[in-house]
């Protein structure tokens, strides 16, 4: 009876793994070729402007950061998808940690890799000024009747249609976060020359962040930190033709197909009738093994993701919408009123004193 029982709930618990689609950007991506020509014309041409782009501008220790604002739309019906602005926070932390190489699992990085890992030089940030130039948390929260959103009507991205318009998708990376229907983590649209009004990243509410209503095993924030990756102009590891395909990089090792699970190292060695003893490279963001098993991206997919930001995303490269230094006297001076000067223990100022004190004010 015992073993009947585990043998099922080992079914369940696989059953569930496999029936979820860790990504679905290739199926976006086919859907925006149907519903706009031109995006497919524009995209057959981004893997030789890229190449081009690398040979001819790409600086590889440029030292230069590329700060992108965010804005994170969440669109809920329940309140379990109302998720918390510290699980936004969360997945925001995520997406620098592993795309600036500090995150802690770093150092799991197979040896023979450690060399081509990335510091990709890009930071994220939430945005704090909105596109009317008000101030904003970078987090907006629009309650709706629909109870899920499928990837072919794309409606968490229309206010008309339940979800949110996008901000300016020249300037902002817009995340949508909602329920997903179709047991789908995340979608993405790959960038080109074409101005795609569905610009954009997909993340399932149970799959953002690190925290509240996240779900093991993709509990740790990489759904987002793959997805992000597609919106920059990454493929996945075994490329989008079918096995044994190209990334179109030339230091992930080909792969014949995508891992899930997490696998011991060296998995699947000499795959693709190649000589590559180390085997896939599973542990790259950018396969679709669990959470805890990524951990880097190649200085090969920094080269593709700079270059991406450059010629399609180049608003990107000089903005003021992170901008959280707010300085005292660059207020209107009609805006506030000095109350009283008082030292930490509340004691009035002393003329000859060198303590430091509190200026407070009316606003």
């Amino acid at each position: 009876m015992r073993l009947n029982f585990l043998l099922s709930f080992i079914f369940i618990i696989s059953f569930q793994t496999f029936a979820q689609k860790r990504c679905s950007t290739n199926e976006h991506v086919e859907i925006l070729k149907n519903k706009y020509p031109e995006y497919e014309q524009k995209r057959e041409k981004v893997n030789f402007e890229t190449k081009n782009w690398i040979e001819n501008h790409y600086i590889s220790n440029s030292k230069s950061i590329i700060t992108i604002p965010v804005v994170v739309h969440v669109v809920w019906n329940t309140s379990a998808e109302n998720i918390s602005d510290q699980q936004v926070i969360s997945q925001i932390d995520v997406l620098n940690a592993d795309f600036r190489r500090t995150n802690i699992d770093a150092i799991m990085t197979p040896n023979v890799w450690q060399g081509i890992a990335a510091d990709t030089e890009i930071d994220f940030c939430l945005a704090t000024v909105a596109p009317n130039g008000a101030l904003t948390t970078g987090i907006t929260r629009t309650q709706t009747s629909q109870t899920s959103f499928s990837i072919q009507t794309d409606n968490m991205k229309s206010t008309a249609s339940g979800g949110i318009d996008p901000w300016d998708q020249d300037k902002y990376l817009n995340i949508w976060v909602c329920d997903l229907s179709g047991g789908i983590l995340g979608y993405a649209t790959p960038p080109s020359s074409f101005n795609n009004p569905d610009d954009g990243v997909v993340i399932g509410y149970r799959y953002f962040g690190t925290l509240g209503s996240v779900q093991a095993p993709y509990n740790k924030g990489r759904t987002c930190t793959h997805e992000v990756g597609h919106w920059l102009n990454l493929d996945h590891l075994w490329g989008n033709g079918g096995n044994c395909g190209n990334d179109n990089v030339n230091d992930t090792p080909k792969q014949e197909e995508e891992n899930y699970n997490c696998p011991a190292f060296p998995h699947n060695a000499n795959s693709c009738g190649t000589s590559n003893s180390s085997g896939d490279m599973f542990m790259n963001y950018m396969d679709y093994t669990n959470d805890g098993c990524m951990n880097f991206f190649t200085q090969g997919q920094k080269a593709r993701m700079i270059s991406a930001i450059n010629q399609y995303r180049s608003d990107l490269l000089s903005h003021n919408l992170c901008n959280t230094n707010t300085i005292v006297n660059e207020l209107p001076i009609n805006s506030k009123k000095l109350i009283k000067v008082i030292d930490i223990l509340g004691r009035k100022k002393s003329s000859n004193s060198q303590a430091v004190y509190l200026y407070i004010y009316d606003d």
